[in-house]
């Protein structure tokens, strides 16, 4: 990802069902009133509020790290965050603000 900031789509929402965080796009044409829950993480939703329209990926790391307890080294925090942040982008459940 890019140092631009980042957005969610406004037609997903996240949801807490049953002790797990799920993504799911409101906006989406389900068929027999079935649809695709996207499950992530309490990291993921972390970092899912997070995205503001003003946090890049960097932002969003420096913010983790604060907020873990773990001492994650933070080469490894901005992989494995660019790596969701890349996942969330590729099924547009959030896009870069230009």
């Amino acid at each position: 990802m890019s140092p631009a900031s980042l957005i969610r789509n406004d037609g997903v929402v996240l949801r807490p069902i049953h002790g797990s965080f799920f993504l799911i796009d409101i906006a989406d044409n389900y068929s027999g009133d079935k649809c695709a829950l996207y499950e992530i993480n309490e990291i993921g939703a972390f970092l899912w509020r997070n995205i503001d329209g003003k946090n890049s990926l960097e932002d969003l790391v420096s913010l983790l790290q604060s907020a873990i307890e773990d001492d994650v080294p933070a080469s490894i925090l901005r992989q494995d965050t660019n790596e969701y942040l890349i996942d969330l982008k590729a099924h547009g459940f959030i896009s870069e603000v230009i």
